[in-house]
């Protein structure tokens, strides 16, 4: 074994055999702008020969400024905020600041938490997606001047930069879609009403079916947040007498949980049932049938809070901008018109008949009901 002490590499060390400015070499280490790529190249290929590493903290105090910025998100396993995340990330690094991210699990009080804890590391800014309402995010920050965007789960009222999705306009068009196949019992499953997102798509389903002149046949089903809530929710739908005929989720957990008991019904997608999702998700696209969906902007609303954070940090004054950005429907396999029983001729001519006879007794007498 080599009993030699090893000669740890100095920045200046980088930046000389990488053959640029010890300011050349910074601007790399730091992740900022403004060095061109094959400079780029060179100051990472000569840092990796050298083994060297930016010891980031000491950096920030050398220079009294912080590059770190808090995340809080509220539920790491939804697959929307994970693309977020990314999208953030992405643009962050770009400028030469990384990601402190906390973890609320959709819990109000570890919230409050976690943000505590992110302020006390001293960063330069703040990202929060807020849980069940924004009070206490609100009581947190009261006090701290640090800028701040806050996203998805908020409102115009906030006193603070926002960005969100125009959830009710996007509800309301994916409700108008379903009405436009021939739906009137249509199911809007949404996780949970404090919720200022859940609630605007409720809202937006809600001025759909008025619209339609189906108002007698709306109906709002809280089910919780966890897909397990949702397929005991869906569940129970599916065993009325006058089940809907589609299904719109207001979320993809409730999706995931609504598709279980679609399954578990031994209904058909989308011959007995449709379902449209808000929000989308890779696996959606791979499931037969695939699902439709709404499919929220997620580079473009990364991207705007970038934006909106950056400004700040480069102390841009500004009042208060809440942006909106617009989603899209997605329209796949899972959603067609009701199906209206006319007979068993009628029924082998639309529909492939089940290979269990047992199985197609019970179908046909759902789909009579």
């Amino acid at each position: 074994m080599d009993s030699r002490k090893k000669t740890t590499s100095t920045l200046k060390d980088v930046a000389s055999a990488a053959g640029v400015s010890l300011g050349t070499a910074s601007k790399v280490m730091a992740g900022a702008e403004g060095v061109s790529p094959a400079r780029r190249q060179q100051v990472w290929e000569a840092a990796r020969r050298l083994g060297y590493r930016r010891n980031s903290l000491a950096a920030e105090l050398r220079s009294s400024r912080s590059t770190s910025i808090g995340f809080v998100v509220p539920d790491l396993t939804n697959s929307f905020f994970i693309e977020l995340l990314c999208v953030v990330e992405d643009h962050a690094l770009a400028s030469g600041y990384r990601l402190l991210l906390a973890h609320a699990q959709e819990d109000p009080e570890r919230e409050a938490e976690r943000i505590r804890f992110v302020l006390s590391r001293q960063v330069a800014g703040m990202i929060i997606i807020p849980c069940h309402g924004y009070e206490h995010a609100i009581d947190e920050l009261r006090e701290c001047d640090v800028p701040l965007v806050m996203a998805d789960r908020v409102d115009n009222s906030f006193p603070a930069n926002t960005v969100t999705t125009d959830s009710r306009r996007a509800a309301r068009d994916g409700t108008d879609h379903l009405i436009a196949l021939g739906h009137k019992r249509i199911t809007f499953i949404v996780n949970a009403l404090d919720l200022v997102n859940s609630r605007e798509r409720a809202d937006g389903y809600l001025d759909a079916m008025k619209r339609a002149g189906l108002a007698r046949h709306a109906r709002v089903v809280v089910c919780g947040m966890t897909d397990t809530e949702s397929h005991a929710a869906t569940l129970g739908l599916l065993s009325e007498r006058e089940r809907p005929t589609a299904l719109f989720t207001g979320a993809n957990v409730a999706t995931l949980g609504a598709l279980r008991a679609i399954r578990d019904a031994e209904l058909r997608l989308p011959e007995e049932i449709s379902l449209l999702s808000f929000d989308d998700a890779p696996w959606m696209s791979v499931l037969h049938p695939r699902i439709s969906s709404i499919r929220q902007p997620v580079e473009a609303v990364g991207r705007a809070i970038w934006q909106l954070l950056h400004k700040q940090l480069q102390d841009e004054p500004s009042e208060p901008v809440h942006l909106r950005m617009k989603a899209d429907l997605r329209v796949r396999e899972s959603t067609a018109p009701p199906y209206k029983p006319a007979g068993k001729e009628s029924r082998r001519e639309t529909v492939t008949a089940p290979q269990n006879a047992g199985r197609s007794r019970k179908r046909t007498a759902l789909a009579d009901r």
